[in-house]
């Protein structure tokens, strides 16, 4: 092996890979060591270089990959599939397909979380070692009083297509306004850029819908008693959090239900990143890629 240090703020690879019967864009770090490589899951209506600015630090002594979700990104986006089942399946087969091993890390944020749950509970000879970034807690319908037609329309994605993209990226500075510069390009390449220099979203109406309801589906008793990788929760707090801040609270006891349901698990640990918004990753990657580093190097 060179002596020569690997450049890892650049991917070393970006291209395309087959999942479960669709193509799916990956973008990859590093080099494979004796670490256990990485798998990184983006949210709903986000993509794979949301990791940017935290895989980088990761790769330094491991192989990760970060996958565009099927309908997401760069990725193939067809009309089904948008269940759980087929989106862990999507990801072993993308995981085999790259050459990263037996046994492998997997983190998610926010619903990309629920699908690292997922593909734990459905391969767990698999996942060595599980984080779960601002999200895989308090499934959709343990809300109270929710049903599937409330959170249907509460949570439907917003009608930004055809947004400038100065004013897009002015929301994206009003809310992390300490952001990276790096920040508005992630962004930009999150979501269509078109030729008129306006934006709209690559997730389609009708395939986030297809995703909130496999989220509304979901049983948390039967997820999480499947779990036994070492799982760590890296979670938001809000600069200001006030008594009536209702995602907060669902966010403390969907946490500790989790907790509870995984006391099987050779290790459960729970990080409040304070003064943070839900996109972590792009807010605090530092911070982030340190966290998750240290519960890689002590699980292994």
């Amino acid at each position: 092996m060179s002596d020569t240090p690997q450049d890892t703020t650049r991917p070393t690879h970006d291209g395309y890979v087959n999942g479960a019967g669709v193509r799916l864009h990956y973008i990859e770090w590093g080099q494979q060591t004796d670490k256990t490589p990485l798998l990184l899951l983006h949210g709903l209506a986000s993509a794979a270089r949301i990791w940017d600015l935290v895989a980088p630090t990761l790769a330094r002594d491991r192989r990760v990959v970060a996958l565009d979700q099927r309908g997401h990104g760069q990725s193939e986006k067809p009309d089904h599939g948008y269940d759980f089942a087929t989106m862990s399946a999507d990801d072993i087969a993308a995981v085999d397909a790259l050459g990263l091993g037996e046994r492998f890390a997997v983190a998610g944020h926010s619903w990309g979380a629920n699908v690292a749950l997922e593909l734990a509970a459905a391969h767990p000879d698999r996942v060595a070692a599980l984080i779960l970034v601002d999200g895989g807690f308090g499934m959709l319908r343990q809300r109270p009083g929710a049903t599937w037609e409330q959170i249907s329309v509460q949570l439907a994605p917003p009608n930004f297509a055809g947004t400038p993209r100065e004013t897009f990226l002015g929301w994206i500075h009003a809310e992390m306004p300490d952001a990276r510069p790096e920040v508005d390009d992630i962004e930009l390449n999150i979501v269509e850029l078109r030729p008129d220099d306006t934006v709209g979203p690559r997730l389609s109406r009708e395939n986030h819908l297809k995703i909130l309801r496999a989220m509304w589906d979901e049983e948390p008793d039967q997820i999480f008693s499947k779990i036994v990788a070492p799982t760590c929760y890296i979670l938001a707090e809000p600069a200001n959090p006030t008594q009536d801040d209702a995602f907060l609270a669902a966010k403390r006891a969907g946490v500790a239900q989790a907790h509870t349901l995984m006391s099987h698990a050779p290790r459960v640990e729970v990080v409040w990143m304070a003064n943070s918004i839900h996109d972590i990753p792009l807010q605090r990657p530092d911070e982030l890629a340190a966290s998750m580093a240290q519960f890689l190097a002590e699980v292994e």
